[in-house]
């Protein structure tokens, strides 16, 4: 028996539980799957087609905004299992395809689907998916768009063509329906494919391509870049904006452990968006000995790596404008606290765009991995880069503060000697820091920063700093 249906629970009209459900030899399968997956796929955007895409023949799929399953078959029965290990039965789509596979006389079989909800004359979206399956009356939305078999009765399917893969799937699934062969058109050339893009992308608005082609390589093509990335911090605005979300810090898992701290997102947020992520961020909060700050100098609380958001760019840019390769932080994440690991060249996304949390994705190296990253870094070259560096010297701090009505004002100064200046050449010795705090402005923080190699020459900055900033009526504190 393949699934222990007694560890499995009603709800919402059909059955689910988690992946112990499943017999142990079948446990690691959708894990694997996306794994290789991942391994696999290139993301390019449109402009890219001609140069990145290798091959002669191409097989080019609509990409379906839904969750990735696997469906298993056997005995006349059909269950999925989703990437995060949850499992499924009885859905109106999986009794479908139950159908499809029986009248074929098929006894067993392991089948790659997009689960996505269908609505009239709209795209589906990965949120479509989630509300369908949390309300009974929504189920029978739920189709299956079959892309990849996996094994058939005693046919290994891994090793074949995908022509071969594409001509059983059509064989056995309608073009239309709850369960059918994902829209697939052979393309001859880089032009066809181009023009596919054109027409299903640009003009019709589908999420983009998968291309598949006569070498081991898959294309996700889409109008702009999409990475998946693991939230470790927020910030909160302020004034009007207090109790919402201003920024989410996002990151990458290089290992288990260990989060490559990638961009800050603050774009594309609803009004609703931003209260609701706020409610529940605030919850989450860990001890942190890294500190980070946003755009605006205001530093980030560190949270739970447990949430993974989809983070939309229209570039990602590697180097600064003096030809620098820019550098990420690495946290370690460890006994529910964060501390900076090391420093390594990385990148920056341009122009990032929140797209949506995914909650059918799991934090870890599958889904929220730096191999996203592969088309652009080296990540072999990387690794070998990274570095232990020593931690920054406070050498002095003074804080100020004074008070009006209501009105509450803060100056901050700050020196602090790196001790990575001999290490790597890309930081200087001294560093100063300068904020600006006042409750009532409209701009509330304001901050400044002078770098320098010579420490008479920072002190000289930071006293005039202080003299044209502290006048009568402020306190030290």
């Amino acid at each position: 028996m393949i699934i222990d249906i007694q560890k499995m629970q009603e709800i919402n009209g059909y059955l689910k539980g988690r992946i112990d459900c499943l017999d142990e030899s079948l446990r690691k399968l959708p894990f694997d799957y996306k794994k290789r997956l991942s391994q696999q796929f290139f993301s390019i955007n449109a402009n890219q087609i001609e140069q990145k895409i290798t091959g002669n023949q191409f097989w080019v799929s609509k990409k379906i905004d839904g969750h990735l399953q696997i469906i298993i078959f056997e005995d006349d029965q059909a269950l999925m299992v989703g990437r995060n290990g949850t499992v499924r039965m009885n859905l109106p789509c999986l009794k479908e395809i139950q159908k499809h596979l029986s009248q074929k006389n098929i006894r067993k079989a392991i089948i790659a689907c997009e689960l996505y909800a269908q609505r009239e004359n709209a795209r589906s979206r990965v949120y479509d998916v989630i509300a369908a399956l949390s309300e009974k009356s929504s189920i029978d939305s739920l189709a299956l768009a079959v892309f990849d078999i996996l094994e058939m009765d005693d046919q290994v399917f891994r090793t074949l063509s995908y022509a071969d893969v594409w001509q059983r799937i059509t064989e056995i699934f309608p073009s239309d329906g709850i369960v059918h062969a994902v829209e697939t058109r052979q393309a001859k050339s880089k032009k066809d494919i181009r023009q596919l893009f054109d027409e299903w992308v640009t003009e019709i608005g589908h999420e983009g391509l998968v291309v598949r082609g006569d070498m081991p390589f898959m294309y996700k093509v889409k109008p702009k870049y999409t990475f998946d990335g693991v939230v470790v911090g927020y910030t909160e605005g302020i004034n009007d904006h207090k109790g919402k979300i201003k920024s989410l810090l996002v990151g990458f898992y290089r290992d288990n452990d260990i989060i490559q701290v990638v961009g800050k997102v603050g774009n594309n947020f609803s009004e609703e968006d931003r209260e609701k992520l706020y409610a529940f961020y605030s919850q989450k909060h860990i001890n942190s000995s890294y500190i980070e700050t946003d755009n605006d100098g205001i530093a980030f609380r560190m949270v739970q790596p447990d949430t993974v958001v989809e983070v939309g760019c229209n570039d990602v840019m590697l180097e600064n404008t003096y030809g620098k390769p820019l550098l990420n932080n690495l946290l370690k994440h460890k006994d529910d606290s964060y501390s900076r690991y090391t420093t390594l060249p990385g990148l920056r996304f341009i122009y990032p765009v929140f797209e949506g949390m995914r909650e059918d994705k799991s934090p870890g190296t599958d889904d929220t991995g730096l191999l996203q990253l592969k088309d652009f870094i080296d990540l072999s070259a990387t690794e070998s880069q990274t570095i232990d560096l020593p931690k920054s010297e406070i050498l002095m701090r003074e804080v100020y503060q004074k008070k009006q009505k209501n009105k509450i004002m803060v100056q901050k100064f700050m020196i602090w000697k790196t001790n990575k200046e001999k290490i790597d050449p890309r930081y200087t010795a001294f560093v100063f820091f300068y904020t600006n705090f006042s409750s009532q402005r409209k701009d509330a923080l304001q901050t400044d920063i002078r770098i320098s190699n010579d420490h008479k020459q920072i002190i000289k900055i930071s006293e005039a700093f202080i003299k044209k900033n502290v006048k009568k009526g402020w306190e030290k504190i």
